[in-house]
């Protein structure tokens, strides 16, 4: 039993008051009615010369009252004792390490667990049980297949939630690659063990392509790895015909505007043939003057290794947005007009938004497999915006570049600087490289990116511990009711007493 309001037992000294009042009370004699008081002898009074205690049973009645009284203001709650949890016992493998070959090199892990009493589970949003059967068939003969992304750390908070008892044991299996991660690393718990697997695969895709003549087209291939992603240039006959590309056989087919490419295992894409150059327009006030030739720098890159033609043109912060260009970079601490952003949408050009405003202090690098270490000195605050998914990250998790959907337009949002001032990246032979596939972006670019994460980024560096206490909280029950109908009860009894001694 405790008690939620404990200073109310200093009102248990009120019991002082019925035994004071015991102690002095005097009671009134009785008068004896005699003829004649000569033949009476005098005798001193024997009331005060011992202070004894009337009526024991009726002052332990009142004290009993008040001391009742005062448990009753502490709010005395009981605390039942929950039953107890049973452990439990789970396996959670990612989707795309169920379709990957990567299996067999788990199997004989998984198949102990089971064999130990673990249940086996898909790591998705419904936690999918996986019955013994389908698990002997997937992992009998495990196959590469494109598995669409999740985002494992969004999942981790929804899978601690569901087992967070000290005993429950779980066991999570799943790839490295970047692109199943999203956000920032959040806390691991600690009966979650988390197991990844190095997923060794390649992957080849048409990233642009451009007509350069009435018979030739430029085709953007690129090529991604655990390593990083590299992208090359080709130059084919503007005819149906089959290209090797990298090693795999890919089927070209023209329809109008439109090239589809029908590679191996029925995988298919369809890319829209630019006719125009590519317009890249730049507005920027006096302070981030020095950034523009880090742009001009990189574009210029861009276009000497692919061969793309490329405009870039500079426009004061006053002048209308270019409706022509493809990409539109915002370098400014102003906020981007509002007739921008609708140019913006309407075109379906992609927007960069670049503010200086209220740097900070860092010490970190950007995370991006394949890329060297970048170093980054500073970091714009204050800029959150909804909505938005991060593109590049810094080795602590922070938020580097950000993507946001505007209508079937994006607008980036960049929360440091090219210059040395804030940053590496100027100075860096692979900022082209990292700018180069969000110019050409392609809708399903995410399913050919096969990267895997920094080894330092991975798995989070912060372990939540589990809570200690069983699913259900104690529960906790008010003595009150029962405190109060019990003095309620002795009052009664006292009243009783008290007025038959009075009668008496």
């Amino acid at each position: 039993m405790t008690f939620l309001s404990p200073y109310w037992l200093f009102a248990a000294t009120a019991i002082l008051v019925p035994i004071a009042i015991h102690l002095w009370n005097r009671r009134q004699g009785k008068t004896v009615k005699v003829g004649s008081l000569r033949w009476l002898e005098p005798s001193a009074s024997r009331r005060w010369s011992s202070i004894r205690l009337s009526d024991v049973w009726l002052l332990v009645l009142r004290c009993l009252i008040l001391l009742l009284l005062s448990v009753a203001l502490a709010k005395p709650v009981w605390e039942g004792t929950p039953t107890a949890q049973a452990a439990q016992k789970v396996v959670f493998i990612s989707p795309e390490l169920l379709h990957s070959v990567a299996l067999r090199n788990i199997k004989p892990t998984v198949d102990k667990l089971l064999q130990r009493g673990y249940t086996l589970h898909r790591y998705t949003l419904g936690f999918e049980s996986i019955p013994a059967e389908s698990w002997q068939a997937i992992s009998s003969d495990p196959t590469d297949s494109v598995v669409s992304s999740g985002n494992h750390w969004g999942l981790l908070p929804a899978l601690a939630q569901r087992y967070d008892q000290a005993q429950d044991s779980v066991w999570l299996f799943t790839s490295d690659q970047l692109r199943h991660f999203k956000g920032a690393p959040v806390p691991l718990q600690e009966n979650i063990r988390w197991v990844p697997v190095a997923l060794e695969s390649t992957t080849n895709w048409v990233q642009a392509a451009y007509t350069l003549s009435a018979d030739s087209i430029l085709l953007i291939i690129g090529q991604s790895n655990r390593e990083g992603a590299r992208y090359s240039h080709t130059r084919i006959a503007n005819a149906n015909q089959t290209l090797n590309l990298n090693g795999s056989q890919v089927r070209l087919m023209l329809q109008d505007d439109q090239l589809l490419a029908q590679g191996p295992e029925n995988t298919s894409q369809q890319i829209t043939i630019r006719k125009e150059p590519f317009r890249i327009g730049i507005v920027h006030d006096e302070p981030q003057q020095s950034e523009v030739q880090y742009l001009q720098a990189s574009m210029q890159a861009i276009s000497h290794y692919t061969g793309i033609p490329m405009e870039t043109r500079e426009f004061q912060i006053t002048t209308q947005p270019d409706t022509s260009a493809n990409w539109l970079f915002w370098l400014s601490n102003e906020e981007v007009p509002a007739s921008w952003l609708e140019q913006v949408k309407q075109n379906g050009a992609n927007l960069w938004v670049q503010s200086a405003a209220e740097p900070e202090a860092t010490t970190t690098h950007l995370a991006a497999a394949g890329i060297e270490k970048i170093r980054i000195h500073q970091l714009a605050t204050g800029i959150v915006q909804p909505e938005s998914n991060p593109v590049w990250q810094t080795t602590n998790g922070e938020n580097l570049l950000t993507v946001q959907p505007l209508g079937i337009s994006k607008v980036y949002h960049f929360r440091s600087g090219f210059g040395p001032a804030w940053s590496q990246l100027g100075q860096s032979a692979q900022l082209p490289e990292l700018l180069l596939p969000l110019l050409l972006t392609h809708p399903s670019n995410n399913q050919y990116d096969v990267r895997a994460l920094d080894e330092s980024q991975l798995k989070p560096a912060v372990v939540q511990p589990v809570s200690k206490l069983d699913k259900q909280e104690r529960q906790q029950y008010s003595l009150i009711p029962w405190l109060v109908l019990f003095t309620f009860l002795l009052f009664l009894a006292e009243r009783l007493i008290t007025s038959k001694r009075k009668t008496a």
